[in-house]
């Protein structure tokens, strides 16, 4: 964010140095807490970020429409609630409460964290509502209200949202529709009824209608598999990739490396399937073929995305070839976040030794560069 004036450089030291950097939740002096509107919906909002918000618990400070009998909807929990390392090392500054409507408060939290240097790092500044409700201030995400007045399309169990930039295509819709349906009697996965996929034009608007005024790395796509919700930036109602994660929803505790392997194997990744994704990282392997093993790619994670992507399709592909669909799914359950050592779940369903696990990715990458290089 630029600041085009002496007064709003001055404003950005001050509210710098309140917010200290022990990851503790800060207000900013210029948001009046003993204002009776405003006092109560920043302490709810104060009191939500203080009780695990990475958690996927239900919990009763959101509204009735943003739960379910699992867990809270917070759009912010897969981006700045990711984890509690995370939260500590980007803690939440609340920067503004403006009443938007009768009992209903609009707030705004900035999330930065510091260099080894001393200098803000800001990632993230996020809208939430907070109102009323039976004598109780609750919590409600902005997007049905950002979203209230676009136009919908319902096909075979999918509710498309979609951008007033946005032309539809009912061809490309009904593609979406029968991948979907392809995959579910393909691995006998539970039918799509009641999902909502969510089409914006840009990452920014992406951002946007979760309530991100800015977010430092917005991803093209995204799902909620707890809620049924797709999202994509891309400006199309085919996004195979996300689509799979949404089939697969019922996976949505398995280890990310092998959650995006199997959506990149199916779907492909930004607009490429896995052949012409494979070829591109085995030009990258013949040049650093050392920096390629399991260890190094799952430690490096999505910085590494090419290679995060492709090497846990790789993988993906090849317990389906061995086992088949339900072989895949016992994979998909046994490979999960918690696993203390996901080499050893992949070895397991391999049918290899753990150090085979390099051999098998070096002869996937340098036969798929043969063939690009034909």
């Amino acid at each position: 964010m630029r600041f085009l004036c002496t007064y709003s450089l001055s404003l950005l030291c001050f509210i710098t140095q309140v917010f200290a950097q022990d990851g503790a939740i800060r207000c900013s002096p210029f948001i009046d807490t003993s204002d009776v509107r405003i006092g109560p919906a920043v302490k709810t909002w104060m009191h939500y970020l203080n009780s695990s918000p990475d958690s996927l618990q239900e919990h009763p400070l959101w509204t009735m429409k943003d739960r379910n009998e699992r867990y809270s909807f917070d759009p912010a929990r897969v981006w700045v609630f990711q984890s509690k390392e995370f939260m500590r090392a980007y803690p939440p500054l609340i920067i503004g409460a403006e009443e938007v409507h009768k009992n209903t408060m609009l707030i705004k939290t900035l999330f930065q964290g510091y260099d080894s240097l001393g200098t803000t790092l800001p990632i993230a500044t996020y809208r939430v509502f907070a109102h009323v409700h039976d004598e109780q201030w609750q919590l409600e995400s902005v997007i049905e209200t950002m979203t209230e007045e676009w136009n919908t399309k319902s096909i075979g169990g999918i509710t498309f949202y979609m951008s007033p930039k946005h032309k539809y295509s009912s061809s490309i819709a009904r593609r979406a529709v029968r991948f979907c349906d392809s995959l579910t009697a393909l691995f006998d996965l539970p039918d799509i009824e009641e999902a909502r996929y969510y089409v914006t034009t840009s990452r920014d608007e992406l951002a946007s209608i979760l309530g991100f005024d800015f977010y430092v790395s917005t991803p093209q796509g995204l799902t909620y598999p707890e809620k049924d919700w797709v999202f994509t930036a891309l400006d199309t109602e085919f996004h195979a990739h996300e689509l799979v994660h949404l089939i697969f929803r019922s996976f949505s505790h398995t280890h990310p490396f092998i959650a995006e392997g199997l959506s990149t194997w199916l779907g492909g990744s930004l607009g490429q399937n896995l052949k012409a994704l494979k070829q591109q990282l085995s030009l990258d392997y013949v040049r650093r073929p050392g920096d390629l093993t399991i260890e190094k790619v799952l430690e490096a994670g999505q910085k590494e995305s090419l290679a995060y992507y492709t090497i846990g399709a790789l993988i993906c592909r090849q317990v389906f070839l061995l086992r088949g669909g339900s072989g895949l799914k016992t994979f998909l359950h046994d490979a999960s976040i918690e696993t203390r050592s996901l080499p050893h779940i992949i070895a397991k369903h391999l049918s290899i030794h753990i150090e085979e696990i390099d051999p098998f990715i070096r002869t996937a990458l340098l036969d798929a560069h043969t063939l690009g290089s034909d």
